[in-house]
C-alpha cells in the first residue's frame, strides 16, 4: 500500500460481522521465525462492513518475526481471529460532522469507516480527514483517499508531511468544537494531538482515540 507497508485480505468468515473501526487478535498456527511478543497481534480492520467477500488488516513490515511468517504464508494459509473488539466506531447520527486525525498506520480503521461511507446508499456524516505521514512514500492508501474525495463531495482530505500540530488543524477545519473527533497513531501522535485539541477547546467527551504500539 506504501514503502514498507502492507495489506493483507483473508476470506472473511461468514459468522464474522463488524463495526467500522473496530480491531481483530490474529494467530498464526506457527511461527517460523523467534518472536519475543509471540505468535499473534492485534489488527484494525481496514476493508468495510459491506465487503461480504474479504477482511482485510494493514501493518508496517518491521522486519519482525510475527510479520516475517505471516508475508511469508502462502494461500490457502489458515489464521485464528477473535473479535471484533474495540469501540472507537462512528456515531450513530449522520448529522454531526467527524474529524478523523491519522498518523501513519493509524489510517487503518478510517480506511474500514471510510470504504464503508463510499460503499453506502445511506446518509454518511461530513469527513474531514487530517493525514499525517513523515513522507509521500510512505503514505498508505493515499492514491484510494483522493480517489474518493474526488468521488464524494460530503469528504475532506487534508495531508500533512511533518506533524499534527495546531496550525495544521486550525488551517483544515473551522468550527473546532462542532464535529467529533477520532484520533488514531503512534502513542506519541495521540497524546500530541489530544493536547492540541484541548488547548483549543475541544471538549474531551468529544475525543475518541486508539493508540497503535507498533505491532
Amino acid at each position: 500500500m506504501a514503502e514498507g507497508t502492507l495489506e493483507v485480505s483473508f476470506e472473511r468468515p461468514a459468522a464474522f460481522t463488524f463495526e467500522a473501526g473496530q480491531y481483530l487478535q490474529l494467530r498464526l498456527p506457527k511461527l517460523l521465525y523467534r518472536d519475543r511478543k509471540g505468535p499473534s497481534r492485534v489488527f484494525s480492520i481496514a476493508s468495510s462492513p459491506l465487503d461480504e467477500g474479504r477482511l482485510s488488516v494493514a501493518y508496517r513490515d518491521t522486519g519482525s518475526g510475527f510479520k516475517r511468517t505471516f508475508r511469508g504464508l502462502p494461500a490457502g494459509s489458515v489464521v485464528m481471529i477473535e473479535g471484533p473488539h474495540g469501540f472507537c466506531t462512528l456515531p450513530r447520527n449522520p448529522s454531526r460532522p467527524v474529524v478523523l486525525v491519522a498518523g501513519g498506520i493509524g489510517i487503518t480503521p478510517f480506511m474500514s469507516m471510510l470504504r464503508l461511507a463510499v460503499g453506502s446508499d445511506g446518509e454518511s456524516p461530513r469527513v474531514t480527514l487530517l493525514y499525517a505521514n513523515r513522507n509521500a512514500k510512505g503514505a498508505a492508501y493515499l492514491d484510494e483517499l483522493e480517489e474518493m474525495e474526488r468521488g464524494n463531495p460530503r469528504l475532506t482530505l487534508r495531508k500533512q508531511f511533518g506533524v499534527v500540530d495546531d496550525a495544521f488543524i486550525r488551517k483544515s477545519v473551522k468550527d473546532l468544537e462542532g464535529p467529533r473527533w477520532y484520533i488514531a497513531g503512534p502513542p506519541g501522535m495521540v497524546d500530541a494531538t489530544r493536547s492540541v485539541l484541548h488547548v483549543l477547546g475541544v471538549d474531551a467527551g468529544d475525543v475518541y482515540f486508539e493508540e497503535f504500539l507498533g505491532y
